[in-house]
């Protein structure tokens, strides 16, 4: 039993490791998808992505985004 809750534990680290690594959103990115125009609208700081898929880049401060 004590086994398991190690490996839980670090598979639990390792998967936040890996998604802090792949990603740079931070807790203010409020991204809502503008169908619209088609892409993608911060509701924080207002950067705009043209990607179809959800975005995992902060743009705050790039203005018109990527």
């Amino acid at each position: 039993m004590p086994i398991l809750l190690i490996l839980l534990l670090f598979g639990t680290l390792g998967y936040l490791y890996w998604r802090r690594k792949t990603t740079t959103l931070t807790r203010n990115c409020r991204w809502r998808a503008d169908r619209r125009v088609g892409g993608w609208h911060c509701a924080f700081c207002g950067a705009r992505d043209a990607g179809e898929g959800s975005p995992i880049h902060c743009l705050r401060g790039q203005g018109e985004g990527s």
